[in-house]
């Protein structure tokens, strides 16, 4: 299961609330289970099988007040915790919950350290590897958007640190099957520069600096394609 936090997401969202119920003509309110109760429940009537939980953005909202008496089920799992309005949470032990999140946001700061105590912290780097070997796009410009990456990240890590590295899902557009320099202009126009005017606010040179590193990067690729066809010997003659 998915769920995606945000700023307006509550515990009576995410466990258990009170809501209308709009079948009948007059108001009435219904306790209904949210997302998190209901795998739970699921993941203990089966505990052979494995249950995934993926939370995305999960430093988007307000995680403490989110999470409530979570925090302690999730340190304890199998462990019976009553709920405010009726019943009990027990996170079993085959449940597995992930959280997502983009760590260059300053929200990141804002993580309880309650949470972060009861998640392992791992960090996924921008992966050139995983755009060699798309099937997006040909193998041709899947070689030249590696390049280009790889060769870019360079020049924005040395000045702003692997925080703020660009991410390979920037050249994974369905939409998208083949990466020329018309698309690589595309890229830089619409993704980019719009990134890095945020990075850089104010600092022209800085961008002017950034644009070039970019060029250079595609020339690069280019490069490296042409030496690569280049290398290809014809049939010779006996």
């Amino acid at each position: 299961a998915i769920v995606q936090f945000h700023p307006s997401y509550t515990y009576e969202d995410f466990i258990q609330g009170l809501r209308p119920d709009l079948e009948l003509k007059e108001l009435r309110y219904q306790l209904r289970k949210g997302p998190f109760l209901q795998i739970c429940e699921a993941a203990e009537k089966d505990p052979d099988r494995f249950f995934v939980l993926v939370i995305d953005e999960i430093n988007r909202g307000d995680p403490a007040r989110i999470f409530g008496e979570l925090l302690f089920a999730l340190e304890y799992r199998d462990s019976a915790v009553d709920l405010p309005m009726g019943g009990q949470l027990r996170v079993p032990s085959n449940l597995i919950i992930i959280g997502t999140m983009n760590s260059v946001d300053r929200s990141v700061a804002l993580v309880d350290y309650a949470l972060r105590r009861r998640f392992a912290f791992i960090r996924v780097k921008p992966d050139s590897d995983a755009i060699r070997n798309t099937t997006l796009v040909d193998p041709e410009s899947a070689a030249r958007a590696a390049t280009v990456l790889g060769s870019f990240n360079e020049w924005l890590v040395e000045r702003l640190g692997e925080e703020h590295a660009l991410g390979h899902s920037l050249f994974l557009n369905p939409a998208v099957t083949t990466l020329d320099d018309k698309a690589f202009e595309r890229i830089w126009k619409h993704d980019v520069l719009p990134l890095l005017e945020e990075y850089f606010f104010g600092q022209r040179e800085v961008l002017d600096a950034a644009r070039k590193a970019w060029n250079d990067s595609v020339r690069k690729a280019n490069d490296e394609d042409a030496g690569d066809e280049s290398s290809v010997s014809a049939p010779g003659v006996a």
